[in-house]
């Protein structure tokens, strides 16, 4: 099953966060203890809808990073960051990050953000059963949202899932 993606928010969501263009991990960082959990092998697959925004059929051409975001020990953001292998710089940049929000690239670098795309993760989704697996139910997720960066003529597609333990942090 794949993500339904649309231009807008559906009826009866809040927007919150959802619809934040800057940095959240900024915003909550001045509210609460931030801590970002890299996952090497969580899920560990590219989906079929990455491959085609990068037109290709080849999940090896692309470099993903994971992350599980945290604010005060409570789950608020699952993302995913892909791009490029072959962009070594931007690779060795991002890989340097470690735990640290991928915000510490994007927003202190001359970079334009695309439009949000938003979605509901349906909890059929691989993705949604991995969360689950994570002790990350998906009943507790506002939405899911996804935009792109250009930087240096490259993209890099970010998605985010946003929990509802983040409208605490408003």
């Amino acid at each position: 099953m794949r993500i339904n993606w649309k231009k807008r928010i559906q009826k009866g969501n809040s927007y919150g966060f959802l619809t934040f263009k800057n940095s959240i991990t900024k915003q909550i960082r001045n509210k609460a203890n931030l801590k970002i959990q890299r996952n090497k092998e969580f899920p560990n697959k590219i989906f079929n809808d990455e491959k085609l925004f990068f037109k290709t059929n080849r999940s090896g051409s692309l470099f993903l990073r994971e992350v599980l975001i945290y604010a005060d020990d409570r789950p608020i953001i699952y993302a995913r960051t892909i791009f490029k292998k072959n962009l070594r710089q931007l690779t060795s940049i991002v890989k340097k990050l470690n735990d640290n929000p991928l915000a510490n690239i994007v927003f202190k670098k001359k970079t334009s953000r695309s439009d949000f795309i938003f979605s509901h993760l349906s909890p059929n989704h691989k993705l949604a059963k991995k969360l689950n697996l994570q002790n990350m139910a998906t009943e507790k997720v506002i939405g899911a949202r996804r935009s792109n960066f250009e930087c240096n003529g490259e993209k890099i597609l970010l998605t985010e899932i946003l929990f509802r333990n983040i409208n605490s942090f408003k």
